[in-house]
C-alpha cells in the first residue's frame, strides 16, 4: 500500500481526473440550475431569490473572457484541485502519514459527489472551499495555539455564509468539538465570539438585501429545507441511500462506522474530523423527516469525511482494514466512471428496460438545449418567450446568445426572474410560449392543434427524445391558462 498510495502516484491520477472533468465541462451542456446561476452571473448582485451570491461571482470571474460552458464550470475543477492540495497538507499535520493523505484525496477525487457534482456549477462549489479552508485554519487555531488566527477563521465563515445559508452549521459543529475537548478553555475568551461577528459582517450586505425584498430568499429557503406539513419518517431512509450514492456504499459506512469507533478514542485529530462531518450530514437527515433533503446538501462535510475513512483504514497497519479501504475506493471509482460515462455518452440503455426509466434519467438534463436555442432563433421577429419554468427561461437566454428575452409565466413557482429588471412583456404578436409536454399533461386539444404559429419541436439524445416543446406564437386562443396575461 505505501508503494502504491504515494505523492507521485496520487499527483497523476488527481491530474487525469481533472482532465476528465474538464472535457466534460467542455462537452456537456448546461443543466438547468447551471444555466439559472449563470444568469445571475449577468445581473451581479449582493443577494438573490434562492441563495447568496458567491455562485454569481465565482461564475462571472470565470467568464470574463468566454462564456462557453468549459468556462462557466471552471471554477469547479480549480476549486477541486486547490481542496486536494489543502487536504493532503491537512492529512499530513494531523497524521504524518503519506498513505492516509494520498488515500484521502483520491477518495475525494474519486466520488461521484466530486466526479460530476464538481463540473455542475452550483452554490455546492463555493460553499464546499470556504467550509474546507474553515477546517484547515481552525485545526491550525488548535494546533497553534494562536489566538489572532480566529479572525481570518471568521472571514472564511463569512464567505462560506455568503456562498449557502447552511454555512451556519460551522458554528455548532467547531462548538461541538471545542465541549468535548480541553480546548474548551478558547470558550472563556473573546475571540471565538468576536470571530463569528466578523463572519456575520461579511454576511451582512445579503440581510440588508433581504430586508429590502421583503425577506424572499431568507423564506424561500426555510420553506424550501423545512417548509413540509407532514413528517415522513420513510424519507430518512431515501436520504441515507443518497448519501451512499453520492459517496459510495462502502465508504459510507466506513466512514460512519470509523466515526462511532474515533468518538472512544477522544483524539484531538479525529475527533476535529468527526465534528466537522457527521453533525452535518445527521442534521439533514434528521430534517429529511419533514422535508427530504437532497443528496448534495451536506457537501461540504466530506471534506472532512474523507480523512476521517482514510485515517481509520489506513494509519496504523491492518490487512482487513487496508482490504476494507481498497473495496472502498474500487466501489467508488466504478460507480463514478458509469455515472459520467453515460452522462457523456449514454451507454446504459436505459430505454431497452423501460420508457418511463430513460425519462426519469437525470443526466437527460444535459442535453436538448443546444437544438432549443437554435430552434427559436428561426422565429424571426419575435424575440421573447414565456415558460413555465425558470430553469427554461434561463437556457433559452444562455443558447440564444440572448438575442431572446425569456421570462416565466404568472403562475410560475418564483424566482429571480420575479426580480430581475428585464424588458416588459411585448406585444401578443411579438411573443411566443415555449413549453413541454411534461408541463401542461392535463391540457385540451384546443391548445394543442395544429396552427400557422404552432410548432411541436422534439429535442434528442442518441436518437431517443428526451423533450417535446411546444413553441406558439402569442394568440390568446392558444395560450395554456397559467400562461396567459
Amino acid at each position: 500500500m505505501e508503494q502504491v498510495l504515494t505523492k507521485r502516484n496520487t499527483l497523476i491520477l488527481v491530474t487525469v481526473l481533472a482532465l476528465w472533468r474538464l472535457y466534460l465541462s467542455a462537452t456537456l451542456q448546461l443543466h438547468p440550475d447551471e444555466a439559472y446561476y449563470w444568469l445571475w452571473s449577468r445581473y451581479l448582485d449582493v443577494g438573490y431569490f434562492d441563495h447568496p451570491p458567491m455562485v454569481a461571482y465565482f461564475i462571472w470571474l470565470s467568464t470574463l473572457f468566454s462564456k462557453s460552458e468549459l468556462w462557466v464550470r471552471f471554477s469547479g475543477t480549480l476549486v477541486l484541485l486547490l481542496l486536494s492540495g489543502l487536504m493532503w497538507r491537512l492529512a499530513m499535520q494531523l497524521y504524518k502519514s503519506v498513505p492516509v493523505a494520498a488515500g484521502s484525496v483520491l477518495l475525494f477525487n474519486l466520488y461521484p459527489l466530486t466526479m460530476l457534482g464538481m463540473i455542475v456549477i452550483t452554490p455546492d462549489v463555493p460553499i464546499l472551499l470556504f467550509w474546507s479552508v474553515s477546517v484547515y485554519l481552525f485545526w491550525q487555531v488548535i494546533h497553534s495555539q494562536k489566538a489572532w488566527l480566529w479572525y481570518p477563521l471568521g472571514v472564511t465563515f463569512g464567505l462560506a455564509l455568503l456562498s449557502k445559508y447552511t454555512a451556519i452549521l460551522m458554528v455548532p459543529c467547531f462548538f461541538i468539538y471545542l465541549i468535548l475537548t480541553d480546548e474548551r478553555r478558547w470558550l472563556k475568551t473573546i475571540h471565538p465570539y468576536l470571530a463569528i461577528v466578523v463572519g456575520l459582517v461579511c454576511f451582512l450586505p445579503v440581510v440588508i438585501w433581504n430586508r429590502s425584498n421583503e425577506w424572499v430568499s431568507f423564506l424561500f429557503q426555510l420553506k424550501h429545507g423545512l417548509g413540509a406539513d407532514d413528517v415522513e419518517a420513510s424519507n430518512a431512509a431515501v436520504y441515507t441511500a443518497g448519501q451512499m450514492l453520492i459517496a459510495g456504499p462502502v465508504v459510507w459506512i466506513l466512514g460512519m462506522y470509523a466515526a462511532g469507533v474515533s468518538l472512544y478514542r477522544r483524539d484531538k485529530e479525529t475527533l476535529l474530523l468527526v465534528c466537522t462531518a457527521v453533525p452535518v450530514i445527521l442534521f439533514f437527515g434528521i430534517t429529511s423527516v419533514r422535508k427530504l433533503a437532497g443528496p448534495n446538501w451536506p457537501v461540504f462535510a466530506y471534506f472532512s469525511f474523507s480523512l476521517l475513512v482514510s485515517q481509520y483504514c489506513l494509519e496504523v497497519y491492518s490487512k482487513l482494514r487496508r482490504s476494507l479501504w481498497t473495496a472502498a475506493m474500487l466501489t467508488t471509482l466504478a460507480l463514478s466512471l458509469i455515472i459520467t460515462l453515460h452522462a457523456r455518452f449514454s451507454f446504459i440503455p436505459l430505454a431497452s428496460y423501460s420508457a418511463e426509466l430513460a425519462s426519469a434519467d437525470t443526466t437527460n438534463g444535459f442535453y436538448g438545449w443546444r437544438e432549443l436555442g437554435a430552434e427559436l432563433k428561426k422565429s424571426g421577429g419575435q424575440n421573447f418567450a414565456i415558460t413555465p419554468s425558470h430553469q427554461l427561461s434561463a437556457e433559452i437566454i444562455y443558447y440564444t446568445d440572448a438575442s431572446i428575452t425569456a421570462q416565466t409565466a404568472r403562475l410560475s413557482r418564483p424566482s429571480q426572474f420575479n426580480l430581475l429588471a428585464l424588458p416588459k412583456n411585448p406585444r401578443e404578436r411579438d411573443r411566443f410560449y415555449v413549453w413541454t409536454d411534461a408541463d401542461y399533461p392535463d391540457l385540451g386539444p384546443a391548445y394543442l392543434v395544429a396552427s400557422t404559429h404552432n410548432n411541436k419541436f422534439n429535442t434528442y439524445r442518441e436518437g431517443r427524445v428526451v423533450r417535446s416543446y411546444h413553441i406558439i406564437s402569442g394568440e390568446p386562443a392558444l395560450v395554456p391558462p397559467a400562461l396567459g396575461k
